[in-house]
């Protein structure tokens, strides 16, 4: 255990205090809660009806997005122990996210790529993977992988099972250890063969699994919250939990300096149903911005407390008018009904000045401290819709615009990212991108021209057109196809055409911590 902290943030109240908490109670309890929690490289998304932009750290994510990469690597973390890993060149869609009868429905389709997918998924939950004409259902817990090309599909059991239907509405289970391959319009029948060893992709995905359970583990036994652990990870690597006084437990980020405070490194997106959601840039941005509250300790700073939001918000923070000005401010925990003198003196003291950066982004101005003369301040509701960006001054007194104050030269960038002056854990980390991998793209997809060229065949046995007749579950095969339809040759995947691997080079930097 790495501290000696037990919050159970999961039992504690949501409250509402003066300027510190939110105008309204909307409630968000009936929404799926997905984050892109990984990326590295050019990695963009497109909302429903919307064209593709650069996607950033821990983006919400909602039914209907979609996310692709090209040279970058994504990973999005969902609710519910499933979390999905794209390689370079694919595409993923969100097609559903919803709740029905207790459970979390997920559909997820991939065009064209390489993903990686894992789930553990409870009684009443309903997690598929469709890839041309496949659909790939995880009745228990699961690890697979999917390669997408324009012309074929495999599908790679790392472990668990997974049921598989090519079309046929008879599924089919595919047992670790087993990739199946079929043409991607579905014209013949099916191929089952042994894995093929693992490429750079596989290994990264392994070892960043196993570094984050062991964070997440570590944080569990600090903070405990069942009914939600992602983000978990993101506090036992980049921060630490201290005690701070009047309020107990309390998490405070590593490599901030003494006038940091949050709210600032990121930016508001409108999302659609959820309005204006916090997108932090910093690596552990997920849970601090979405849970809980922040109080501004006297000699300590700003510091995470998990009292507060118990459901997840859009951000722990409140809109107000300064004068008359846009802004925002930390929510601060809910006070006791005779507030200390130690919790009075943690209430936040700076506004910060919304700032246009975009349509649909509002980025972090200037920041006004509460005991200037004269000051009147006034929480307010979120801006209605996404408005459209002002042209840009330079001038640092320029006069606000609509409540929003015009693009400030001192103001923070909010560009800067924590993740660049810490550094994530090596074993975090993607393979190496470099620059001769990326010049050897060409009309085939890089993440999915390794499985073009799976080892020599030696005996292929093909499923019947109404399906592979049980699949491959057990050592006896249950009926389907048996072990060995291929022998390994070389380095398999990749081995008859010298195609490079998935993911780039995995070196010292990628490996076990």
């Amino acid at each position: 255990m790495k501290h000696g902290f037990f919050v159970p943030l999961a039992l504690l109240a949501f409250g509402f205090v003066s300027l510190a908490q939110p105008v309204s109670a909307q409630d968000y309890s009936k929404i799926r809660i997905v984050r892109l929690s990984f990326v590295e490289g050019s990695v963009q998304y497109r909302q429903p009806g919307g064209d593709w932009q650069d996607a950033r750290l821990n983006l919400p994510i909602q039914e209907g997005f979609a996310l692709r990469t090209t040279d970058g690597y994504a990973e999005v973390e969902f609710e519910n122990s499933l979390a999905a890993r794209l390689a370079t060149n694919s595409t993923m869609e969100f097609s559903v996210l919803a709740l029905l009868n207790g459970g979390r429905v997920t559909q997820l389709t991939v065009p064209q790529g390489t993903a990686i997918i894992a789930a553990k998924p409870k009684r009443e939950d309903a997690i598929s993977v469709v890839a041309a004409n496949l659909t790939v259902k995880v009745p228990h817990n699961g690890r697979f992988r999917v390669d997408e090309s324009a012309t074929e599909t495999w599908v790679t059991v790392l472990n668990g099972k997974v049921e598989i239907d090519s079309g046929s509405g008879k599924a089919s289970l595919l047992g670790s250890g087993h990739t199946l391959h079929e043409d991607a319009n579905g014209s013949g029948a099916p191929e089952i063969a042994n894995n093929p060893p693992q490429d750079d992709f596989d290994k990264w995905v392994a070892h960043r699994e196993d570094a984050l359970n062991d964070s997440r583990t570590e944080t569990s036994s600090t903070l405990s919250m069942k009914s939600y652990t992602a983000g978990f990870a993101d506090l036992y690597d980049y921060g630490l939990w201290s005690y701070i006084p009047g309020y107990g437990a309390g998490w405070m980020p590593y490599g901030v300096g003494a006038g940091w405070m949050p709210f600032v490194n990121g930016q508001w997106q409108f999302m659609g149903g959820t309005g204006w959601n916090w997108v932090s840039q910093e690596p552990w941005g997920w849970l601090p911005y979405h849970f809980g509250s922040w109080v501004n300790a006297p000699g300590i700073g700003w510091a995470w407390i998990p009292v507060g939001s118990a459901n997840w918000v859009p951000a722990t923070a409140s809109w107000v008018q300064v004068n008359n000005q846009l802004g925002w401010i930390p929510n601060g925990p809910p006070l006791s009904a005779k507030p200390t003198r130690t919790q009075q003196a943690a209430a936040p003291a700076t506004v910060i000045v919304a700032e246009h950066a975009g349509t649909g982004v509002i980025g972090a101005g200037q920041h006004i401290p509460l005991v200037q003369a004269g000051m009147n301040v006034r929480t307010v509701p979120a801006p209605a819709q996404p408005l459209s960006a002002p042209a840009r001054q330079s001038s640092q007194t320029a006069a606000p615009v609509n409540g929003f104050s015009r693009a400030n030269a001192s103001a923070p960038s909010a560009s800067a990212s924590l993740a660049r002056r810490v550094g994530a854990p090596a074993s975090l980390r993607a393979p190496a991108i470099s620059g001769p991998q990326v010049s050897r793209l060409s009309s085939a997809p890089l993440a999915v021209r390794a499985p073009h060229s799976m080892a020599a065949r030696v005996a292929v046995h093909s499923a019947s057109a109404g399906g592979f007749r049980g699949g491959v579950g057990g050592p006896s095969g249950g009926g389907g196809v048996s072990r060995g339809a291929y022998v390994a040759t070389g380095s398999a995947r990749g081995a008859a055409t010298g195609s490079v691997s998935h993911g780039g080079s995995v070196g010292a930097s990628a490996g076990r911590r």
